[in-house]
């Protein structure tokens, strides 16, 4: 295992990626220049592992939104040589909605159907965003409110919208992805694939149910380290490394 100096967040109580917005404006400001560069030799750094099972280190900030801090790190790593997960493409392609879907689809993998628009949708239907302002996305199950929510989600019809198809009585569902295990056996099989395809370690994700029983991958979001369950912690301690 290459040797690099990280803490155990499980044992520290700073985790600077829960500070407020104005205090991580401050931080990178004001004190990346007190951090010596790259990130990866920062104590503050959030926080990377060694997984030997794949030879690679993790990115195991739970959060992978497009130049966060956790998005440096990983490119820290890539432009030093070093194999580590998500990369800066693994992230946007986990991100972005349409991205992900597509590259589910090619993947193999059970996706709804899903178009991009800048205003039109036909409940019942799932609308994430593609814009910088908004993150979060909205289940519209019955119409009547159309034109204003679409003018709210594309910011008076400025930016898109993707809109996945929800089957004709399928409900929404969440699972939680530790390394490809779920805590719950259903999910198991597909939090693997979804490890397999997208590389993202730790991750919310959405599916819609079919009546028939089918699982449609519909999106992956945050999911915090520090948020982790007892079981999902220890089954992430047990196939990592903290390097020390």
């Amino acid at each position: 295992m290459p040797g690099r100096v990280w803490f155990n967040p499980f044992k520290r109580g700073v985790y600077p990626l829960l500070l407020s917005k104005f205090e991580k404006i401050y931080f990178m400001e004001k004190k990346c220049q007190e951090v010596p560069l790259p990130f990866l030799e920062s104590p503050i750094s959030p926080c990377v592992a060694w997984y030997e099972k794949d030879q690679c280190y993790l990115n195991l900030a739970g959060i992978y939104n497009y130049l966060e801090l956790p998005y440096y790190v990983s490119q820290d790593y890539e432009n030093s040589g070093h194999s580590i997960h998500p990369t800066c493409k693994e992230m946007l392609d986990a991100y972005v909605p349409p991205l992900f879907l597509e590259k589910a689809k090619l993947a193999g993998l059970d996706v709804p159907d899903f178009y991009i628009s800048n205003g039109f949708f036909e409940p019942p239907v799932i609308i994430d965003p593609i814009n910088p302002f908004i993150t979060k996305g909205r289940i519209v199950w019955k119409s009547g409110r159309e034109d204003s929510i679409a003018k709210s989600m594309t910011r008076n019809h400025t930016y898109a919208i993707c809109c996945q198809e929800i089957p004709l009585n399928s409900k929404v569902a969440y699972f939680r992805s530790v390394l490809g295990w779920c805590v719950s056996g259903r999910f198991r099989d597909i939090s693997l694939l979804l490890w397999q395809q997208f590389q993202i370690p730790l991750a919310k994700v959405r599916l819609i149910i079919t009546p028939d029983g089918r699982l449609l991958l519909s999106d992956i979001s945050p999911l915090l380290l520090e948020s982790l369950g007892v079981k999902e912690r220890t089954y992430l301690e047990e196939n990592i490394q903290w390097v020390k």
